[in-house]
């Protein structure tokens, strides 16, 4: 089970580095932060509970900087939902000094030949006492090293957790209350569980300093487990509420308005639900209409979402949330949408008839041949040729 759990969280947290790394790129830190937690969980299992001497090999000690990075990560995430931004001054870059001392001190180990390190490997699931004899680093006797570990993620916690705590937007109107109240819920229920998490882990390190390992894994072992298990439940629901990850998007009212409400913004609008008519991004949705309905960008097959953001001047991950929370629909989505609404317009046209198949395709705004039928046939249920003969 702590096996599944680990490699789950570890999955998910690639899935929001992989999948949100150009929308949104403050999730980065939070998947960044899910990923090193799964790492010292894979390390913890192959220790604890493993018999695999080449896994251990593998994962002790190479990745314990990581640990020191995970509280700086978190933070970053934190602040980054609070100001609407992910940008880093140059003076963040400190938080990662503690890491860089720790990673200096692993390099002899990190060129210590990969046999000796079974042979490790091997000593500590023969006996687990042996854990207080193993170093792997020059300058820090392991049991410092996990002092330091859990010290600076609980600090590092505790800060992050007091300033959402304290978080008051300056202006209500401007954050989408449905967004800011999910995503502050779901903050204080993961901050909660992360805490309880850190707990086990400080009581397992106080533990570790004045027992012997196989006393403490075994005491603490229940709570430990009961933590991750809530840490993974967490990590699992933005795959089923994606929105949180949009955190407190921040709507700055332009001082010119530019909207201009047009028939044609209609066709692309979908229906306002009443809870919604209070969302401050509605104006910048109705800006994107008008800007696809009249400009059609959608027509290069280079259109990208960081083009439609640099046209609206505003942050792509509040493009993002616009089109996702609004539209109800994705990017790469409604993109294909408005290229079907387009080649349908050609076909119903008088120059259809001097218009190959392949040519609607590319006018309107489909890389080849393939991906315009693909599309056609998944949007419509027919093929781009049925639906001329259709018509």
């Amino acid at each position: 089970m702590f096996l599944f759990n680990a490699l789950l969280s570890l999955f998910i947290s690639l899935i929001l580095i992989f999948f949100n790394w150009k929308e949104n790129k403050n999730t980065i830190y939070l998947g960044l932060f899910l990923f090193i937690i799964s790492l010292y969980s894979l390390t913890h299992y192959f220790s604890v509970f493993g018999n695999s001497p080449i896994m251990l090999a593998l994962f002790y000690g190479h990745f314990s900087p990581f640990m020191l990075l995970a509280g700086p990560l978190l933070y970053f995430y934190i602040r980054g939902i609070i100001r609407d931004t992910y940008i880093l001054s140059p003076k963040d870059y400190l938080h990662f000094i503690p890491a860089i001392i720790v990673f200096i001190g692993n390099i002899p180990y990190y060129f210590t030949p990969f046999d000796v390190k079974i042979e490790y490997a091997k000593m500590i699931l023969a006996d687990l006492d042996q854990l207080k004899h193993v170093g792997v680093n020059f300058i820090f006797p392991i049991s410092v090293n996990y002092i330091m570990r859990v010290t600076s993620l609980m600090i590092y916690t505790l800060f992050s957790y007091y300033k959402i705590w304290k978080y008051k937007p300056k202006v209500k109107k401007s954050i989408p209350t449905q967004q800011y109240l999910l995503t502050y819920r779901w903050l204080n229920m993961f901050f909660i569980a992360l805490i309880i998490l850190l707990i086990a882990f400080a009581l397992i390190t106080a533990d570790f300093i004045q027992k012997s390992p196989k006393e403490t894994y075994g005491a603490l072992s229940l709570v430990h487990n009961l933590g991750g298990i809530m840490f993974l439940l967490l990590s699992a629901s933005l795959l089923v509420f994606p929105q949180i990850l949009y955190g407190f998007p921040v709507y700055h009212t332009p001082t010119e308005k530019t909207v201009r409400k047009t028939e044609a913004n209609k066709q692309v609008l979908p229906e306002i639900d009443e809870d919604e008519e209070d969302n401050p991004f509605l104006e910048l949705r109705d800006q994107i209409s008008d800007y696809l309905e009249t400009e059609k960008p959608y027509l290069n097959p280079e259109f990208s979402i960081s083009d439609l953001a640099a046209a609206m001047k505003a942050p792509q991950h509040h493009i993002s949330y616009c089109l996702r929370d609004l539209y109800k629909q994705s990017f790469p989505k409604l993109k294909t949408s408005l290229r079907i609404e387009y080649a349908k317009q050609l076909m119903q046209s008088e120059d259809a008839i001097h218009l190959s198949l392949e040519g609607i395709g590319q006018m309107a705004g489909f890389s080849s041949r393939s991906s315009f039928y693909s599309a056609f046939q998944s949007e419509m249920g027919c093929s781009p040729g049925e639906y001329m003969e259709r018509r």
